[in-house]
């Protein structure tokens, strides 16, 4: 429902209003309301005819038309006329600002045709009015003794409060330019203030300022609002947020208003008043709902309703909190009694109940703005130095309380000092004694597993039939040998040894962790996979060593826990396969065990942390947590997915860079002994085609040294050219790289095939190849395939299985047969003691001892120490103990 007012010229209460005199071009404006007659259509359903017949005109009565919040429209009428000689234009200003709609009519003589039409109101945008203004304005000229009939036609779900004044343009926008000046010159001040008051509260993390931030914030734009501001410059859009927005803001205006002063004024201390004050707050906020969603005519009349309560009980508790001693209190009712009584004032005119008389030239709403701002740079300058006191005092707190603290402290440093000094001697006599044991620890332990690993070298190469035999016990050696180095890096309490990153042959990295994880999983009746998702780099750089030491840790763990299941090893690679790129590898092991608890996935990684369910397995209970220490180190990342009953997923991913086979530091492992017998290859001839030099010359090294007449070429083109002039000089067998520019090791042995009938040829690559060169049946197949880096050893068994050759006989060692001088009997007494105690390391110690001491025990000495390398511990003791007269101690 809206409100209508027409106005119509020529009636019985209406006088003509002559535009042409001299005191209507002044400066000031004429007050039109007491010339005009006024109509109020209750129903909303007349249009101009109708209204022009009807018989209810009236006179206005007084100065001002304030019906209030009304669901009638008016009709105003009126007429002007121009007595002078020269034509006159005025501009009709319909006042206030937030009338929704008024809509002008220029009738003509009789006052039944209408010559002009001109809709205005906040309900339209800004560029539909005849006058850029914040208030209805139409343009009126009138000719040397003309006089014309005038109506208008209102009507607005705000509250009614007409008033139509007649201006000269100049002194309109004058008049417009200087309310403009004075509005700015309060906003600035106030925008100043809330821009302070909002630092003080972010920095301060004070409550109060932020509430006055925001109650400055909404009382400058509810003053925007109702003053015609708000749709002047920013909602020139009209419609209903133009006319929703002063009521809603003034409402929440109200809102923060209300928090403020129950803050400020310490009202919250008072239950009654903090239980007032917020139903007030929440019954402001229904009210503010309704006026922004809802019915805003009703929503309104509710919100003033409140506002007014609000008013009254504000007034209340100001007296009490005045009488009580609340901080503040005389400072707001000094500062906000004119504007408490300025707001009851306009709310009585809103609703009709008081028309504006002796006040309306007073400019009340400039005085409210003024006291307002007054009152909220009391309210800051109240609130800082309120602020800067307790601060003062807090820090003058706080320098007491140091000094007494700092007192205590001096005392207590002195006794800490001294008790620090102490336990600092004995941490130091603690960590030597640490230190020498775990030196002598390290190499009790370290000195069998080597002499191990050495044997299962020796019994490796000694024939085909054991050489499976001594991979397996080497491999449990060398493992074993990974849990003590774990277990003394945590004895030691410091970092375990940094990485070194350097280029490798991935596939021969992975063949070792493999063999090592499907003999682990062989022990428990555990059935082992390993699947590569997509093609891996041959060579990539990063450190072997840890990655080698994490998936058997995560290999073993899983097979400790699972009995007849399955052990599988999922290995992706992510990136560009290019020199130099970088890719991310991802590990899975899966296993079918008995899963963890997620209660329990995060602590299986702290060392010595072991489960219920882990309490008979062996171990040491570190391997998981080397494990995430490493990662850590690689900068990788570890996941675990599992779950009680469902086996356990551990997925582990690491960085690395694409390398090349020449950045390969060590194209080889570890060699066997030199006492192992090797192969006797004179009068054989081998080729070998090796496009990297390093290969190619360790290759022709070795073989050479075995006996083999030895023939190179750097690429697969200049082998196969080699083949096709080989006449009698045909080699014995041909060893071949498998990627090579030119030609690569298919090509060669194709070519092999055709020109060199019955020669064995062996490819040598980082990536595994099948023995077939295609997936045809009837294709040519290598006769072997070793996988780089080259193992000498299971070189020399490739040969000997193709080329029919035996090992030579073990050169015996001079020093076996030397005669050998006994020490002293005191010597080999302490030499007995320790071969019962199992020292190993003290006996080769001891050994060095005796060579320095008795020059003529050498050969006595060298023997002690062989027999204590190998950990011979009977030979030890067969040769240190006396059996004879002439036994130990006589030459």
């Amino acid at each position: 429902m809206g409100l209508f007012i027409w106005v119509f010229g020529q009636s019985a209460w209406a006088t003509p209003v002559d535009v042409g005199q001299a005191e209507g071009r002044g400066d000031k404006p004429v007050a039109l309301l007491s010339h005009l007659s006024v109509l109020e259509d209750k129903t909303g359903q007349m249009d101009l005819g109708a209204a022009m017949a009807s018989t209810g005109w009236a006179a206005i009565a007084g100065e001002t038309l304030n019906p209030g919040y009304t669901a009638s429209r008016f009709w105003l009428k009126g007429t002007l006329y121009n007595s002078g000689a020269q034509p006159v234009t005025r501009w009709l200003a319909v006042g206030p600002a937030r009338l929704e709609s008024v809509d002008y009519f220029r009738l003509a003589p009789g006052g039944h045709a209408v010559l002009e039409t001109i809709l205005s109101g906040n309900r339209l945008p800004l560029d539909a009015r005849p006058v850029t203004a914040m208030i209805p304005v139409f343009p009126i000229t009138l000719a040397p003794g003309e006089q014309m009939t005038f109506a208008l036609r209102l009507h607005s779900r705000s509250a009614v409060d007409i008033n139509p004044e007649l201006w000269e343009p100049a002194a309109f926008r004058q008049q417009e330019g200087f309310d403009l000046m004075l509005q700015a010159f309060l906003v600035g001040p106030a925008l100043m203030l809330a821009l302070y008051a909002l630092i003080q509260g972010w920095s301060g993390r004070d409550r109060s300022f932020l509430l006055l931030f925001g109650w400055i914030c909404l009382a400058v734009l509810y003053s925007m609002a109702i003053q015609g501001y708000l749709y002047r410059y920013i909602l020139q859009a009209g419609g209903a947020w133009v006319l929703r927005a002063p009521s809603t803001l003034g409402v929440l205006t109200n809102v923060f208003y209300a928090a403020a002063t129950m803050t400020f004024v310490g009202l919250g201390c008072v239950a009654a008043w903090k239980w007032t004050y917020r139903i007030v707050i929440v019954l402001l906020l229904v009210g503010c709902a309704w006026t922004m969603l809802g019915d805003y005519r009703a929503g309104a009349v509710y919100s003033n309703v409140v506002v007014g309560v609000f008013n009254v009980l504000w007034a209340i508790s100001m007296v009490d909190a005045w009488r009580r001693g609340l901080p503040n209190a005389r400072l707001f009712i000094l500062t906000f009694g004119v504007v408490w009584a300025v707001q009851l004032v306009g709310l009585l005119e809103f609703h009709g109940i008081l028309n504006r008389g002796w006040h309306a030239g007073l400019g009340l709403s400039w005085l409210v703005e003024l006291a307002t701002l007054l009152m909220m740079g009391a309210l800051v300058i109240q609130r800082s130095r309120e602020r800067s006191t307790a601060h003062a005092a807090i820090q003058q707190a706080l320098l007491d309380a140091k000094s007494q603290e700092q007192l205590k402290l001096e005392h207590a440093v002195v006794e800490r000092t001294q008790e620090l000094r102490t336990a600092l001697i004995d941490a130091d006599e603690a960590n030597r004694a640490k230190t020498d044991f775990l030196a002598r620890i390290s190499h009790d332990l370290r000195t069998p597993l080597t002499s191990i690993i050495g044997f299962a070298e020796l019994v490796q190469t000694a024939g085909q039939e054991n050489a499976e035999r001594g991979r397996i016990i080497g491999r449990s050696a060398r493992h074993m040998l990974a849990m003590v180095n774990d277990l003394i890096d945590y004895a030691r309490g410091g970092e375990p040894d940094a990485l070194h990153s350097a280029p490798v042959y991935v596939h021969a990295l992975l063949d070792a962790v493999v063999q090592e994880g499907a003999e682990l999983a062989r022990r428990r009746g555990n059935q082992f996979s390993f699947r590569i998702e997509r093609p891996l780099p041959p060579v990539l750089e990063l450190d072997a060593k840890g990655l080698r030491r994490v998936l058997g840790n995560l290999l073993d763990n899983a097979t400790k826990y699972t009995t007849d299941g399955r052990i599988e090893l999922l290995i992706d690679c992510e990136g560009e396969a290019g020199i130099a790129h970088p890719v991310r590898l991802t590990f899975i092991v899966k296993d079918t065990g008995p899963g963890i608890a997620a209660k329990d996935q995060q602590r299986i990684f702290e060392p010595f942390q072991r489960l219920d369910t882990a309490r008979t397995q062996p171990g040491t209970g570190l391997g998981l947590a080397i494990v995430r220490q490493w990662i850590e180190r690689m900068g990788g990342s570890l996941k675990i997915d599992s779950a009680l009953g469902a086996g356990t997923s551990m997925r582990l991913e690491v960085s690395a860079t694409v390398a090349t086979e020449d950045a390969v530091s060590r194209h080889h492992v570890a060699d066997i002994g030199a006492v192992v017998p090797s192969i006797d290859g004179s009068g054989l001839r081998i080729w070998i085609a090796e496009d990297t030099a390093d290969i190619r010359r360790l290759l022709a090294d070795e073989l050479s040294s075995l006996g083999f007449t030895v023939e190179t070429a750097s690429d697969g083109v200049s082998i196969i050219e080699r083949m096709t002039q080989a006449g009698d000089a045909r080699p014995d067998l041909v060893l071949t790289d498998y990627l090579m520019p030119g030609a690569d090791g298919i090509a060669v042995l194709l070519a092999a095939r055709q020109y060199l009938p019955g020669v064995p040829v062996v490819v040598l690559s980082a990536i595994p190849q099948p023995a077939s060169a295609s997936d045809d049946p009837a294709a040519p197949e290598f006769d072997a395939s070793l996988l780089k880096p080259i193992n000498l050893a299971e070189l020399q068994e490739t040969l000997m299985r193709l080329l029919g050759l035996q090992r030579l006989p073990p050169v015996v060692d001079a020093s076996e047969v030397v005669p050998l001088v006994d020490p002293p009997p005191q010597a080999c007494a302490v030499a007995l003691a320790l071969i019962d105690l199992g020292a190993i390391s003290d006996l080769i110690d001891w050994a060095d001892a005796l060579r320095s001491e008795y020059p003529q025990c050498d050969a006595f000495a060298m023997r002690v120490r062989q027999l204590a390398t190998r950990g011979d511990l009977a030979g030890l003791q067969r040769l240190c103990s006396p059996t004879t007269d002439e036994a130990c101690g006589h030459e």
